[in-house]
């Protein structure tokens, strides 16, 4: 291999390594940025959706809690009192679907008593509960935990309307005589996680660590409520205390996804929920799409550079090198073969390499002096 060849590699690696690795150090620390900046906002955006879910699915809560302490006062059971209070606490509370007392058959002198008054179309509605209530998941659990609680997702019986139910147990005489509770219409909580998109193409839903999906954007039906869905690395998450972020792959979606979890505290088994928690999932190819955008323009650009600078070192190399030693290599050659043309010693040349131009000058003087033929001897006459 010879000199220039060598050159070129040495110059390969001494530029080469150095620019690609500013470009690996580039695109990491965009990387890093990228990954921090989108955390925050993740982190913001949980934040405050978690006291929005607050304050959906709180005043509920309060208002079944008071609903059910109202009928624990009442002097007396009576069928058109009991109607009256679900009207006029229907009618105060906008923010509810529907609300009904529901009272154990064997309990009470009304027998099996359920008034339901709700919100269809937008118009107020009063109506009984004509099936077995009593065998009912929203009806059972208050019961048996003796306090509040938010049943799973459901439909109601028209099948079109997604709601949840959250009952709270009626005392009266020291015993549990039925429930009180109020029903949360989840249509327009699917509207408003329809329209966030954090990052522009991210979704916000709730899960409970059973797989059950509240409420996702994406999903035309609730899903898990038999059995849950897989939740992978999102149910490790949601195990552990407070709020966490992750780099994983969405149970949902199934995307590689910056996702955060953020636990509701009205949906919390303290208040009777099954341990709800917001998330935010981030998509990261959509994401990072600008960095790899921008990683692509940047080695084009330390190519661009990379390959000026190394022309530039090897035009150089060979200027300052490569040439003036075979200049003096053909200078060589030619004494060997007897020719002592001497080349003028250039001064543009490196100090080291005019020395050895100078030696060898000099060693070619010394040869043609040797080979020089003698001046013939003059004979001295007699």
């Amino acid at each position: 291999m010879n000199l220039r060849a060598r050159i070129r590699i040495l110059l390969v690696f001494l530029v080469g390594m150095p620019l690609l690795l500013l470009l690996y150090e580039s695109y990491q620390a965009g990387r890093h940025t990228l990954m921090t900046e989108m955390k925050q906002e993740a982190l913001k955006v949980a934040k405050l959706e978690t006291a929005e879910m607050d304050l959906t699915f709180d005043p509920p809560r309060i208002i079944a809690e008071g609903l059910a302490r109202a009928v624990e006062t009442v002097p007396e059971l009576r069928d058109d009192s009991l109607r009256e209070l679900l009207r006029r606490t229907l009618h105060d509370s906008p923010e509810i679907y529907g609300a009904a007392i529901a009272l154990d058959p064997g309990m009470t002198s009304l027998g099996r008593f359920a008034p339901y008054v709700c919100r269809r179309g937008g118009v107020e509605t009063e109506s009984s509960i004509s099936y077995d209530y009593t065998v009912s998941d929203w009806y059972r659990r208050p019961l048996q935990l003796g306090r509040g609680s938010w049943s799973k997702p459901y439909y109601d019986r028209d099948g079109r309307t997604g709601m949840v139910t959250y009952a709270a147990p009626v005392r009266r005489g020291g015993r549990i005589v039925g429930v009180a509770e109020v029903d949360l219409d989840l249509a327009s909580l699917l509207k408003r996680l329809q329209f966030l998109r954090p990052g522009g193409n991210g979704t916000v839903y709730l899960v409970n660590p059973a797989g059950h999906i509240l409420a996702h954007p994406d999903l035309k039906a609730m899903v898990g409520q038999e059995g849950g869905r897989t939740l992978g690395q999102l149910g490790a998450l949601m195990k552990r205390r407070g709020v966490d972020t992750l780099n994983m792959v969405d149970p949902v979606s199934r995307r590689k996804s910056w996702v955060v979890e953020y636990p509701i505290p009205s949906l919390s088994t303290a208040r009777g929920g099954g341990d709800w928690s917001l998330i935010v999932s981030w998509p990261l190819d959509e994401r990072m799409a600008p960095l790899s955008t921008l990683g692509r323009r940047m080695l084009v650009l330390y190519l661009f550079m990379g390959g000026a600078a190394l022309w530039f070192l090897n035009r150089t190399f060979d200027d300052t090198i490569t040439r003036p030693l075979r200049r003096l290599a053909r200078q060589a050659r030619g004494y060997a073969e007897g020719d002592f043309g001497r080349n003028p010693v250039s001064h543009n040349d490196a100090r080291e390499l005019r020395e050895l131009e100078d030696a060898l000058n000099a060693l070619g003087a010394a040869l043609e002096k040797d080979r020089a033929p003698s001046p013939p001897v003059k004979e001295d006459s007699p």
